[in-house]
């Protein structure tokens, strides 16, 4: 994820529980919080919820917080892989040699 707001983290931790078969109330106890937290996040609404909680309840569904310097604006080595791999596949399905280099 290159920019995410509150919303979509909420929503990526959300899917990632139920990824994980696990409920509400257990990511509640696993991060010493309460289930109403728990939704609330997930919902896109917790303002003052700490960041420690917030790297709490990522770790506690199997996802993990992490910090690059800031690029500005430029692709990180992720975007221009991906931006291969397309190109790739675009270029085998037109029957074109793979990989081009």
């Amino acid at each position: 994820m290159s920019q995410i707001d509150l919303v979509e983290l909420g929503q990526t931790i959300k899917e990632a529980r139920k990824a994980a078969g696990l409920t509400q109330g257990q990511v509640a106890v696993m991060i010493g919080s309460s289930r109403t937290r728990v939704i609330a996040f997930e919902n896109g609404y917790a303002p003052d919820m700490s960041i420690n909680t917030v790297i709490h309840m990522l770790n506690a569904v199997g996802l993990d917080f992490r910090l690059s310097t800031f690029n500005h604006g430029c692709p990180t080595l992720d975007d221009l892989q991906a931006e291969q791999a397309e190109e790739d596949a675009r270029n085998a399905r037109r029957g074109l040699p793979w990989p081009r280099w």
